[in-house]
């Protein structure tokens, strides 16, 4: 039998990151930005590139959020492959209508730059930097807001949408393609890629002031995050244990009280930890949109590698992106298959689950008895308002208010069990509860569930997008 130093094994990934990072850098230095093209240029060169008509994916410069089981060997891309990475801006803002026309590969961060210092957000800021407009629109995003404003989509206004047949079609609510407009949520790149987004805009401020109280059942904090929602401007929750249960609240402030300092999470500090127990801070608005993104939520570990990273890496690579191109590497690969010497491969367990709030207290009790979750990291709880949802795909209708269950980890068990449990608590949420959940990640449901929550494309639609 093999025999290891555990603070050995805690630091070797770590310090492999660490200095992937640095050379990376100082092999890549700084290079000057590429000017930026209007947005009817970009799509003069797109269609003029031959590339559009039958594509099968997308090449873009950000990581992605799709989760799937590890699996012993991966599937090989086919079909065309269509260049979008340069549709990554911020268009156009208009103050009067107060509305924002952004490119479907801006991602996040560039969106709060060029909008926070205007004293604007966009209703749903999805808090992980590198994720894009138009993968929050065909995806389903989500967000601390959500209890006011819902899904990331409910603030659409038009979209262009790039579709498979290489037709660009300017979609609305009110217009003729107000069909592919409302399939387009919870669609993943099947009806196409959006091009430009319109999007509904919201007043903000400088800075927040974050407060956290601890609640001893998952109920009373049901009941403070209702009391809390006409007076506060974003609400969420973390399930500890059945009798811990946290709730934080916040709220827009223009300037931070005498003696009090900003906190910010890309350093030692771990948010996290912080919403753990009671009290109030303060951030600038930005970092709490991003609050999350430092350590990917809790998935950067609290063992001596963990801090390791925490200290060495610079504030700008400390992001979620970061890490999981890092853990593309093949160094890294190779070091987690050296794991599972002394333990299972970790199985993604990363899931988001909706159920009414009505079943929202039975729900999460049920679903948080998953016995290998990674101990002392909490579940998300997200409370979503969806009386304005239409999405066709992600039919949110049975009440007005939703609550989101999300699970951002890893369990250290064999596949099996992993698709086991995600399978239990996919039936808890769609087949007992009357729920939905994302699809971004690993999924069990069979064809008749399936089209009974998501519906199937209208043959009329189908054509519109893939003739």
């Amino acid at each position: 039998m093999l025999h290891f130093q555990p603070e050995l094994i805690d630091l070797l990934p770590a310090a492999v990151a660490f200095t992937i990072v640095g050379l990376t850098m100082l092999c890549c230095g700084r290079t000057a930005p590429k000017p930026q093209k209007h947005y009817d240029d970009k799509v003069e060169d797109l269609i003029a590139s031959g590339s559009i008509k039958g594509f099968a994916s997308v090449a873009k410069a950000t990581t992605g959020n799709q989760f799937a089981y590890h699996k012993a060997k991966g599937q090989k891309r086919t079909g065309g492959r269509v260049d979008l990475s340069a549709f990554n801006n911020v268009v156009h803002i208009d103050d009067e209508a107060r509305l924002v026309q952004v490119e479907g590969l801006a991602t996040m961060e560039t969106v709060v730059r060029a909008l926070d210092w205007r004293g604007y957000r966009i209703p749903i800021v999805p808090e992980l930097k590198h994720i894009t407009v138009g993968g929050a629109i065909a995806g389903i995003g989500i967000e601390s807001g959500s209890f006011r404003y819902g899904w990331f989509h409910q603030a659409m206004v038009e979209c262009d949408l790039l579709t498979p047949g290489g037709e660009i079609l300017r979609c609305s609510a009110s217009n003729e393609h107000a069909d592919v407009f409302h399939a387009l949520p919870n669609s993943y790149g099947t009806l196409g890629y959006v091009l430009r987004a319109t999007l509904r805009l919201v007043a903000s401020r400088p800075y927040v002031s974050v407060t956290t109280t601890i609640h001893t059942s998952f109920k009373e904090a049901m009941t403070a995050m209702e009391q809390a929602e006409a007076s506060s401007e974003f609400v969420e929750g973390l399930w500890w244990a059945p009798d811990k249960v946290s709730v934080t609240l916040t709220n827009y402030v223009d300037e931070v009280p005498k003696g009090k300092k900003l906190k910010r999470f890309d350093g030692l500090s771990i948010y996290y930890k912080a919403v753990g127990k009671p009290g109030t801070m303060y951030m600038t608005s930005p970092d709490y949109y991003f609050r999350w993104d430092a350590d990917w939520f809790w998935n950067i570990p609290t063992d001596a590698g963990g801090w390791l990273v925490r200290l060495l890496t610079p504030r700008k690579l400390r992001t979620s992106s970061t890490y999981k191109w890092l853990r593309s590497l093949r160094v890294v690969k190779a070091w987690h298959r050296l794991e599972t010497l002394w333990k299972p491969q970790g199985q993604p367990f990363v899931q988001d689950w909706a159920v009414p709030w009505s079943r929202a207290d039975e729900f999460v009790r049920e679903a948080t008895k998953t016995g290998p979750h990674r101990k002392g990291v909490p579940y998300m709880l997200l409370p979503v308002g969806t009386s304005s949802n239409k999405a066709t795909h992600y039919p949110c209708d049975r009440e007005e208010r939703y609550l989101n269950l999300g699970t951002y980890t890893e369990i250290d068990v064999p596949f099996e069990d992993a698709l086991a449990e995600t399978r239990r608590i996919d039936d808890l949420c769609v087949k007992r509860h009357a729920g939905i959940k994302m699809l971004y990640s690993s999924s069990f449901l069979d064809l008749q569930t399936y089209t009974r929550v998501y519906g199937t494309l209208d043959s009329a639609t189908k054509k519109k997008v893939d003739p």
